[in-house]
């Protein structure tokens, strides 16, 4: 099946085609138009988009108590699925939660991202850490967690494989 780019991205896949990246993290606004001088990706939350651009990037996703939790999860997953630098929510109602980054598998050569939600807006402190928790929560069950079971499946190969050495001594 073939996506579509979020809204805006041709500015952004002019910049990647010729070796360019922002210095300024890269905005995706699900709740409407954004001050800011950023390039900004335009999505409606929930809907599947090729977010292949964000790659490797600084990403701050921007929504609205109105946007669905589960679109917005959905939504979150599937940036994260790309495996930006770092990705960021914030909310326009103030509330702010660092979301995670990328990590390289130890011993293996490859990255994925790792989810850990913590709060980084201090003026409100109390709505982000809320936020942080249900982010928290839905590790596992609507956000997919790729870079533990990588690291669970990276330790069974290593113990596999001291198993064989030793089996050989």
């Amino acid at each position: 099946m073939d996506l579509r780019y979020p809204r805006n991205s041709a500015e952004l896949i002019a910049m990647r085609k010729s070796g360019n990246v922002s210095a300024l993290p890269v905005l995706v606004t699900l709740a409407g138009p954004l001050p800011y001088a950023n390039v900004t990706l335009s999505a409606h939350a929930g809907e599947r988009y090729d977010w292949n651009p964000v790659r490797a990037l600084d990403i701050e996703v921007f929504a609205s108590a109105s946007v669905p939790w589960d679109s917005l999860l959905r939504t979150l997953a599937d940036i994260a699925a790309i495996v930006p630098n770092t990705l960021v929510l914030t909310f326009r109602e103030g509330p702010r939660i660092h979301c995670g980054e990328t990590r390289t598998v130890p011993g293996q050569d490859f990255a994925l991202f790792d989810w850990f939600p913590m709060p980084v807006e201090t003026t409100r402190w109390a709505a982000s850490r809320t936020l942080a928790r249900r982010l928290l929560a839905a590790l596992g069950d609507m956000l997919p967690n790729p870079y533990d079971r990588a690291c669970e499946l990276a330790i069974e190969l290593l113990v596999e494989q001291n198993a064989t050495v030793t089996e050989v001594a």
